[in-house]
Parts: structure tokens; sequence; C-alpha cells
């Protein structure tokens, strides 16, 4: 998928999915975390510069409630147009007793760049 500056990374489906403590959407680029707790995130994915790109370092962030998760920052530089590299985060991600949810989503935050996406993963696992 081309994915445009500032925009999130979208996932047409939720491959496995148990209990009921997060809640995605097919299509959608966000996660909902439904229930207080400790959660382990990871995204991991191949990422290039499409044709008529500027080539330059490629950057994607994990982002809660649309801040940017400090140790989530990806980079991949390129050297040519359509050179594909892997980009991969793991943070943790506290949601407090107070607050009902709180969403997630992973953000293309290269400057001025679309960039191309790949076989995109984004796994969750909520320890108690």
């Amino acid at each position: 998928q081309s994915v445009a500056t500032n925009a999130v990374v979208l996932f047409s489906s939720t491959r496995i999915h148990t209990g009921c403590s997060a809640r995605h959407e097919p299509g959608s680029g966000r996660f909902v975390l439904l229930k207080p707790g400790v959660y382990e995130v990871e995204f991991n994915a191949n990422v290039s510069i499409p044709t008529g790109g500027t080539v330059g370092p490629i950057t994607l962030s994990i982002v809660q409630d649309g801040e940017a998760i400090a140790g989530s920052k990806m980079v991949f530089t390129t050297a040519a147009v359509d050179e594909l590299g892997n980009v991969s985060a793991t943070v943790l991600v506290r949601v407090y007793e107070q607050c009902c949810c709180t969403t997630l989503s992973v953000r293309n935050d290269t400057p001025a760049t679309t960039i191309n996406v790949q076989d995109a993963n984004f796994v969750i696992t909520r320890h108690c």
C-alpha cells in the first residue's frame, strides 16, 4: 500500500484475535486497547520509496493517541527507488485504570514523501 506523509498504515484484516482487550476494524489503521494493563506492541514491515519518489530515509513511528511513542521510531535509508528494506519496533504501552481506552497506529513520518509498505504486521499482547 502507498502511505502518504503523516498518514497511518492500514491493515486489511485481523488474522488472529483472542480475548476482548483490543479491537481493530478490518481496513482501518487504528487499534483500540480497551482494558487497563501493560501491552507489548510489535510492528514490522517491508518499506520502499515508490518510483518517482525522492530517495532518502524512510521513517515510521508507533503512535499512541496521536503522539509518537518514545523508542518506536523506525528508519530505513534507501539508496534507490523500489529498494525494499525492513523496519521493526517493539514498545511497551500502559493503559491506566482511570482511562477507558487508548488508540494505537503506525504513522509515516517521512517528510513530504509517500512510501510503499508491504507485509505489515502489528502484534499486540496484553500483560496483566
